[in-house]
């Protein structure tokens, strides 16, 4: 079965309900409070994030959470709809074909990082990068480019660039009217995936297309590269596009 994941923000009353109806069905719901993309992993049926979980291992590349609209609140993700619980319009998460006609180059990164919306909305944390860090996405380039030298401050500009480009899209497909940004690099070079997984950036687009970085490699265990579809069903039911 192709990859699927529904993504449900919720409040307490709203968890309460789901965490009933798990038990009621004998499935487990799991609680992550360190990794926030580990819902993720196909082989949990349904799991939530506890707002601990941004302050976890990747708290810099997640901070941009406590300046979103979504601070605060919790995350249910699950393989199948729970829309039969009253919760709100999901956000789809579904395995694509989708690929880009081209990537910006190191210039036009560069021009995305000056972004005023970008700037505007970066939070404080983003540019504290930590040489733990730095050895972390070292091991995994020289991995997988062996023949190429790594360069953090390149790389650190790729993940900028391309989370300015959910915030103020540069590189989007437009389909039905709609705008759709993409990320704008491979998986060795975008970071905090899990900001438009989770539509903590990028909501304001209902449908988009996202690689997975590194740290959804390794803890969410999805397949490098490879681009999924995320897609805001509530929004694109408000706006009359279902």
């Amino acid at each position: 079965m192709a990859y699927q994941k529904f993504c449900y923000w919720v409040d307490i009353e709203e968890l309460e309900r789901i965490r009933i109806n798990c038990e009621k069905e004998g499935i487990e719901l799991k609680s992550e409070v360190r990794i926030p993309c580990r819902v993720l992993r196909s082989s949990w049926k349904v799991a939530y994030l506890t707002t601990p979980a941004w302050y976890g291992l990747c708290k810099r590349r997640t901070s941009w959470y406590w300046e979103s609209e979504k601070a605060g609140k919790l995350l249910v993700v699950s393989n199948t709809s729970l829309d039969h619980l009253d919760v709100r319009g999901p956000i789809v998460i579904t395995e694509s074909n989708f690929k880009p006609d081209r990537f910006p180059s190191p210039d036009e990164i560069m021009e995305m990082i000056k972004s005023k919306e970008y700037q505007k909305r970066k939070p404080p944390t983003w540019e504290r990068v930590e040489p733990i860090e730095i050895e972390f996405y070292r091991t995994w380039f020289e991995r997988h480019r062996a023949n190429e030298p790594f360069d953090f401050d390149q790389i650190f500009a790729s993940h900028s660039a391309n989370h300015s480009n959910f915030i103020d899209p540069k590189y989007f497909v437009t389909r039905n009217g709609l705008t759709s940004p993409y990320s704008i690099a491979n998986s060795l070079r975008v970071c905090s995936s899990c900001m438009e997984f989770f539509n903590i950036l990028g909501a304001e687009w209902p449908i988009k297309y996202v690689v997975p970085c590194i740290g959804a490699v390794l803890f969410a265990h999805l397949p490098m590269d490879q681009y999924f579809e995320v897609k805001d069903i509530g929004a694109l039911t408000q706006q009359g596009d279902l």
